[in-house]
């Protein structure tokens, strides 16, 4: 955040989920000058935070009695219902107008219910999920779908400033969550046809690395390309365990059942991740998909 742009808050925000791409969310919270209370399971998680100037409570309970919004930002539907209505979670010292703000990807209809039963208490929810990954998160160029009311929208959107380029109210609660599921069918075929390419460029004689360069600027051309191409040539794969992705794929796979939208790519692209899990593949983020394609050892 650039100091110009620096900004002196008269919120007090709680901050939970620390991970690659919550931490520098956190960050840059912090360093746009809003007032940040963080709490985690892992002490040495909340040392960047800290160091930043955040100050550490003893539970979610704890941080959003001392907050007006609290920041989401875990690994899925069960973490979101654990910190937020187990034992000593937010929505037990949450205040009468304050409001959860969550960058977690969950189901859509969690999402729901979690607004429905916090609005009994005066508490609103805007679901939030990201996209751009930990890079974005950085850089402050973060993609962020928002679902809740046009109120709670409105309140909280110069807050995501602090990380996000391009913010769109996608409609109510859930919206956000729905949208996220549409980017998440997208990217994980992308990488997923990404994986096939390039085993594909080697066996018909060609330099991967030169074909990730060469599709540069044409219709082939994606984030995907720029962020993974050269990695997933190389075998570098990103620290996010591929289970996450599949836990999206999931969620796809349910709301379009609900839906009865036809999925056929999506449902090609889960069957390749699921295939990668039950091979017990180490993990390595969704570009260790590359492993299926491995040539077979000289006999």
């Amino acid at each position: 955040m650039r100091e110009a742009e620096r900004m002196e808050s008269t919120n007090a925000f709680g901050w939970i989920g620390l991970g690659d791409i919550g931490k520098p969310m956190c960050l840059q919270l912090i360093a746009a000058g809003h007032r940040v209370h963080v709490w985690g399971r892992t002490p040495e998680k909340l040392q960047p935070a800290l160091d930043a100037g955040a100050t550490a409570v003893a539970s979610p309970a704890e941080l959003a009695a001392a907050c007006d919004a609290v920041f989401l930002c875990v690994t899925d539907g069960d973490a979101v219902e654990e910190v937020v209505f187990g034992a000593k979670g937010v929505a037990e010292g949450a205040r009468r107008g304050s409001i959860v703000i969550d960058h977690s990807t969950i189901h859509p209809e969690t999402a729901r219910l979690a607004s429905r039963r916090l609005r009994g208490n005066g508490v609103a929810w805007v679901d939030a999920p990201v996209s751009g990954g930990a890079v974005g998160a950085k850089a402050g160029t973060l993609s962020v779908f928002l679902g809740g009311d046009d109120a709670d929208v409105a309140r909280v959107t110069p807050w995501l400033a602090a990380y996000a380029r391009n913010v769109t109210h996608m409609g109510p609660v859930g919206s956000g969550e729905a949208a996220k599921s549409c980017n998440q069918a997208v990217v994980a075929a992308s990488i997923a046809l990404w994986a096939e390419v390039i085993a594909y460029a080697r066996r018909a004689g060609l330099d991967p690395d030169l074909l990730v360069d060469a599709l540069a600027g044409g219709w082939a051309d994606s984030e995907i390309r720029r962020v993974h191409g050269h990695d997933l040539v190389a075998g570098r794969f990103r620290r996010t365990p591929t289970f996450i992705m599949l836990k999206d794929l999931d969620i796809i796979d349910d709301v379009a059942r609900a839906n009865k939208a036809p999925m056929p790519l999506t449902a090609a692209a889960t069957t390749l991740y699921r295939l990668f899990v039950a091979q017990g593949r180490p993990p390595g983020g969704p570009g260790a998909l590359m492993q299926l394609y491995e040539e077979p050892p000289a006999s």
